[in-house]
């Protein structure tokens, strides 16, 4: 590798810091008042988990990156693995989880600005205004921009951003704690009906993953990173843990800084339409206020153009492994290192969703799902790639499993649908290549024929042993060199 190729490359700061940025997103806004009513003093233990959750999935996808220190590793694991059939929902709900997210980061900026300004050109009852989605929309141009002159702008930008962002939460807690903290608000009589199950549920419906889900960025911008192999794991923990102790420490200063008055009828009554904004008003902190208003945007937006470009790159992946459309990819700019035609193709899908959506809080939890369905590639991509790794990966599928039935049974239907009209299109297209027909079936309803499967039953039990039983199966040696015995071929691009 040259000299002049190593400097396009980013630290292991910057990469962490990419990560963490993503992380501390429009989510961090909310998430503290809406796992205080779904799990109350449960809350600390939700974040741990959902901590717990994404960071052996993350590792699971360091291995993959270990091997294939490739551009885009995160939608493209599964095809490197078995191939570009056996992947394709995996990559189509991963990316789509990412790309939704952009629009959603960027309507969130936008709802925050208007409810701050008490603005209602912006934003009506039924979501964002004509004006309001010209305005959202112009918020995407920005991201688009850091985004077209490649990661050495985008890392460079990201640093301030990330600082910016860690700050405010930091003192955000600070403030609160010295400001004011009652302790009987963990006290509260209807505490007991909380339990551990209530963590669970506070993991998808309390958007905690939502908010960790930045954590894959990393492993985006594998090829793009020093030292992959070291960095990219470093990045996963050292972001996650960081992440997990902010989130915490916030979730503690907020629910001991709501004034007792307002919990009559305990943390399921709180009902603030910006909590931390609310609570700040409340507590006569002008200061954290007028800051709390700037980084309504600074938080959003940092987690947006890195969303923008992370799935630029997963889309030039899946392009890469026969998975889209091969014009929908260019060559890589010399200078910039980044597929513009792919960025460009992204951004307009992008702008094309935020302006049919309602809100943010009507897509967050739909994102959610199709982003535990993404990360189910991981684990088994790294046990067909190491088979050794076989016993972990299959705790992390199996818990995946698990959580996924903390998901609304219509989102679930309906994402499962989506997969199967995509995979059904897929399929058509697949079939003018000449690709046998039986080989086609074969690779493509395992994965479909496991989710109906969960979703038909939803017994915690059954859902282990189903999850078990098809990982197992999928990482088997024989299916393995099944898959890769038809993998797709002339349809790789270089990444260098």
């Amino acid at each position: 590798m040259t000299e002049k190729q190593t400097s396009k490359k980013i630290s292991l700061f910057s990469a962490t810091a990419l990560s963490a940025t993503a992380m501390v997103g429009s989510g961090w806004l909310f998430s503290a008042q809406l796992n205080a009513k779904f799990a109350g003093n449960y809350s600390f233990l939700a974040w741990f988990l959902a901590a717990l959750l994404v960071m052996p999935v993350g590792l699971c996808l360091a291995q993959v990156v270990s091997v294939f220190p490739v551009r885009g590793a995160t939608s493209r694991s599964s095809a490197l693995s078995h191939n570009s059939i056996f992947g394709m929902p995996f990559a189509f709900a991963n990316w789509f989880g990412i790309m939704v997210c952009v629009a959603t980061e960027a309507q969130a900026t936008t709802e925050y600005l208007s409810a701050a300004l008490k603005n209602t050109d912006l934003i009506s009852d039924d979501g964002l205004t004509l004006y309001g989605k010209i305005f959202a929309l112009g918020i995407l141009c920005v991201y688009l921009v850091v985004n077209f002159y490649g990661i050495k702008l985008l890392a460079k930008v990201n640093n301030i951003v990330t600082v910016l962002k860690i700050f405010t939460p930091l003192l955000t807690i600070i403030l609160f704690l010295i400001a004011r903290f009652d302790k009987t608000n963990f006290q509260l009589v209807s505490s007991h009906l909380y339990h551990t199950g209530s963590a669970l549920e506070a993991i998808v419906g309390a958007g905690l993953i939502y908010s960790f889900n930045g954590f894959q960025l990393a492993v985006a911008f594998a090829s793009e990173i020093e030292k992959p192999r070291r960095n990219v794991p470093l990045s996963i923990i050292l972001s996650i843990v960081v992440v997990m102790f902010v989130y915490m420490a916030l979730q503690f200063a907020f629910m001991g800084a709501v004034p007792h008055e307002m919990l009559c009828g305990g943390w399921s009554s709180l009902n603030l339409h910006s909590p931390l904004l609310n609570v700040a008003m409340l507590l006569g902190l002008h200061f954290l206020v007028a800051l709390l208003m700037a980084d309504s945007v600074i938080s959003p937006s940092g987690t947006g153009y890195a969303y923008l470009g992370g799935s630029a790159r997963m889309f030039y992946a899946m392009a890469a492994e026969g998975q889209m459309p091969e014009w929908s990819i260019g060559k890589l700019n010399p200078i910039y290192n980044i597929c513009r035609r792919s960025l460009l193709i992204n951004w307009i899908m992008i702008a094309v969703v935020l302006w049919n959506a309602k809100s943010w809080s009507s897509l967050m939890v739909v994102v959610t799902g199709y982003n535990l369905l993404g990360y189910m590639a991981a684990p088994i991509s790294m046990g067909a790639i190491k088979p050794h790794t076989r016993i972990y990966g299959a705790v992390v599928f199996v818990m995946l499993g698990l959580i996924m039935t903390t998901l609304p049974r219509h989102d679930l239907f309906m994402m499962i649908l989506s997969l199967l009209v995509l995979m059904i299109i897929y399929g058509g297209v697949q079939l003018t290549k000449k690709t046998d027909f039986l080989v086609l079936v074969s690779l493509i309803t395992p994965f479909m024929l496991y989710l109906t499967m969960i979703y038909l039953y939803a017994n915690l039990i059954y859902i282990g042993v189903v999850s078990l039983l098809f990982y197992l199966f999928v990482t088997n040696k024989r299916f393995v060199d099944f898959c890769k015995k038809y993998k797709t071929e002339g349809l790789f691009l270089d990444d260098e």
